[in-house]
């Protein structure tokens, strides 16, 4: 028996909510997380099973679910292998780097959303690594 969550589980999107919304580094890290009140996907390539939604209030996650929103009402979906999202995870690459070497990808939304909010997406991802997790999904 483990005490890993498996990724994109439900139980591992609660504990990433969790960690991520008691980041203060996340929320400063924001251009103006005030107005940051969206809706987006984050997908592992070519895994339809692993695919998560998340709901922003200023700046704040307050839903992070398996697939259930429509494409329509998506701001961003970012897709990556899984070990793209674990390398971030570890802090072993930052986000930027990742989207730059095309291993993260934007497939809806601006590329201006990532820029001006570096710092909160790098430590989103950073936020991952408090969570205990079983990567071989």
């Amino acid at each position: 028996m483990t005490d890993k969550l498996k990724f994109f589980s439900p139980e591992w999107c609660d504990a990433a909510r969790d960690a991520v919304n008691a980041n203060e580094a996340v929320y400063r890290g924001f251009k103006d997380p005030s107005s940051f009140t969206n809706r987006m996907e984050l997908a592992v390539t070519g895994r339809e099973d692993l695919t998560v939604h998340l709901e922003w209030n200023q700046g704040e996650v307050i839903s992070w679910t398996p697939r259930k929103f429509d494409e329509d009402d998506l701001w961003i979906v970012l897709n990556g292998g899984l070990e793209a999202w674990q390398r971030a995870a570890d802090g072993d690459e930052e986000a930027g780097k990742l989207l730059m070497a095309g291993e993260l990808k934007f497939a809806k939304g601006p590329m201006t959303a990532a820029i001006e909010n570096a710092r909160a997406l790098n430590n989103f991802l950073l936020s991952w690594g408090r969570v205990p997790t079983e990567w071989a999904v």
